[in-house]
């Protein structure tokens, strides 16, 4: 088995794949470095792959745990090439592996111009043309990290998560989920609108992220919902890499 790893902000999300299927997936927070361990020498991959945005320590933990097995081991970065997509940002090594990842599974999954959206700790809206070139794209913060920054930046801001929101809140906490979803929806709304003035076949909308659900009840604008679109991509590269075996 070949294992998959996305470290978020938070949360790190695995995967277990052979013959371009997943065999098992799963997830532990990122301060969980025991259960990464263990989840490495477990399963004994004969390939790893990482995509890491966050945590470099944790990449010097997982060379250390595989320094023995010498297991092959690969981490990916916004460089990494993921044909047929084009990198035009300007500064590729600086592109989030997670964006880039993100739109490499949203062209396995659609052809067309894309709009891809991963809402988690922070929001990504990235824009890929009908040539498969990375347009660029815009970072927000999250849902919950709008509501936390404004209570921590008043005085009298209560801490909430971002929920449904009533569509005329008339309360504190109602006020503040409400906000935020909406900051994202018009985010979202503005990005897709840019892209529809420059692209000449209908726009696809891809949702995903630990708050997807959320931005999803929100988005009158048609669009698609797939889970774990990073850990989505690491597949679809790790079968563009391996050979097909019988392991």
């Amino acid at each position: 088995m070949i294992l998959a790893l996305d470290i978020g902000n938070t949360k790190i999300k695995w995967g277990l794949r052979e013959q371009g299927l997943w065999q098992s997936q799963g997830s532990m927070a990122t301060t969980e470095s025991d259960q990464l361990v263990s989840l490495i020498t477990h399963h004994q991959p004969r390939a790893l792959y990482v995509a890491n945005v966050s945590h470099a320590n944790l990449n010097q933990l997982i060379n250390h745990t595989v320094s023995t097995s010498k297991t092959p081991t690969y981490f990916l970065s916004g460089e990494s090439p993921l044909p047929p997509l084009v990198n035009l940002y300007h500064e590729p090594q600086a592109l989030g592996v997670d964006r880039w990842l993100s739109l490499f599974a949203a062209r396995r999954f659609q052809e067309g111009p894309l709009l891809v959206i991963n809402s988690g700790t922070a929001t990504t809206i990235d824009s890929l043309s009908d040539d498969h070139q990375f347009l660029g794209g815009i970072i927000i913060p999250g849902l919950d990290m709008m509501t936390n920054a404004l209570h921590l930046g008043t005085a009298n801001l209560p801490p909430v998560h971002s929920e449904r929101g009533e569509e005329w809140p008339r309360n504190t906490a109602n006020a503040l989920s409400r906000g935020a979803i909406e900051a994202t929806v018009g985010a979202i709304v503005q990005r897709y609108t840019l892209l529809n003035e420059i692209s000449k076949n209908p726009i696809t909308v891809i949702l995903s992220g630990g708050s997807h659900s959320i931005v999803s009840q929100h988005l009158f604008i048609s669009h698609q919902c797939i889970d774990n679109l990073p850990l989505e991509g690491l597949g679809f590269y790790i079968d563009m890499k391996e050979p097909k075996s019988n392991h």
